[in-house]
């Protein structure tokens, strides 16, 4: 039957890789690992070393001023020489300096005596040469240095922290780059609409947004559109969703204005897997705008349709408006051979044959999307 210490550290491992998902829950975790080795407080930190500062620093039980400080005044000090030591090795703070003479620091005065600390363990979690994850477990003068069955015990819960701290980087690596696709298609004059099964929105870049509230059209995020111009839209969508075609709509103003809506299924194969999170998984596009004259319109169409990157949409575009790679690339700011590698993708994609079959492939699409009246 397990022991009281063992249902705690496992309680504590579970609560560990918990917080890949939900950084919150770093607090409590932290919380956990000082009270399961004795100690006062501890925390959690990842630092660039190619940009000399913290990217994310989580406390369990720190004074959150003390933290700031320790920040802005002490990104170098006198427990970072701990850094150089390999990931896994386990440094005690009076082996980097002798407590009297961290006493005459004002790395001390700052951050440490304020919180009645004196005492650390630190722990390289991860370490890269551009990137750093340290863990430091601290205590007071009074409870003293920290004993074999502290390290013994901290020692058993590393392989858990390295591998949700190896996690986490890599969340935070899909978080930025789904960022920096949202961004790009947030830049587009094109409005676009991202739909899961259920009809409910996932995204809406700026265009979209702009465009549907001139309309009277709501877009708001886990619903469906909704509001007096919503019906029409509904009906495409679901007509697309169930017949897996592309479908379009015009919605009209009263001052005799309007936008033509395409409805466009999702394709490709980052989508053909059962998934398990389906209200997460993007079904439909809806491209909002004065398609019969938007190349943009177009582009971001095929993209749809043949699963372009938000780069090779954008190299997509660029192709349609100008008269070969030269121009292109420089309307977009890269070399040559970076936008051959984006082309050769493109028309891989797409399956046409060059430039010239591409730009008429965009046509094409754009006078599909002009249905007559």
């Amino acid at each position: 039957m397990p022991t009281d210490f063992e249902q705690r550290r496992e309680a504590l491992v579970g609560l560990i890789y918990d917080a890949v998902l939900d950084a919150s829950l770093w607090s409590a975790a932290l919380e956990g690992i000082a009270d399961i080795t004795n100690s006062a407080a501890a925390l959690i930190h990842g630092y660039s070393v190619d940009h000399n500062v913290y990217t994310f620093h989580d406390l369990g039980r720190i004074d959150p001023e003390c933290k700031r400080r320790h920040e802005v005044y002490h990104v170098r000090n006198p427990w970072m020489r701990s850094s150089r030591f390999s990931a896994g090795q386990m440094v005690h703070t009076d082996d980097l300096i002798e407590l009297s003479q961290l006493k005459r620091t004002a790395f001390y005065d700052d951050v440490l005596r304020p919180q009645n600390l004196a005492h650390g363990l630190i722990v390289n979690v991860v370490s890269r040469p551009e990137f750093r994850v340290s863990l430091n477990v601290e205590r007071s003068e009074t409870s003293g240095p920290f004993s074999a069955r502290d390290r013994a015990i901290l020692s058993s819960l590393l392989p858990h922290l390295r591998r949700a701290c190896e996690l986490r980087l890599r969340v935070l690596d899909y978080q930025e780059a789904a960022q920096t696709e949202r961004d790009a298609l947030d830049a587009l004059s094109t409005g676009i609409v991202v739909f899961d099964a259920g009809q409910r929105v996932l995204f809406a870049n700026s265009a979209a947004r702009a465009r549907a509230e001139e309309f009277s059209l709501r877009l708001d995020s886990g619903s469906a559109p909704s509001g007096p111009s919503a019906n029409e839209l509904l009906a495409v969508l679901a007509d697309t969703l169930r017949g897996e075609t592309v479908g379009t709509c015009r919605l009209l103003h009263e001052s005799g204005r309007e936008i033509r809506i395409a409805v466009t299924p999702v394709k490709g194969r980052a989508f053909a897997n059962p998934s398990h999170h389906k209200r997460a998984s993007p079904a439909a596009i809806a491209l909002l705008g004065d398609v019969s004259r938007s190349r943009d319109a177009a582009s971001a169409l095929l993209a749809a349709r043949h699963g372009l990157t938000a780069a090779e949409l954008r190299a997509a575009a660029a192709l349609a408006q100008t008269s070969g790679m030269e121009a292109a690339a420089a309307m977009l700011g890269l070399s040559r051979n970076t936008l051959k590698t984006h082309a050769k993708r493109i028309y891989a994609k797409i399956g046409v044959r060059g430039h010239a079959e591409l730009v008429q492939s965009i046509a094409q699409t754009a006078q599909t999307l002009d249905p007559p009246t």
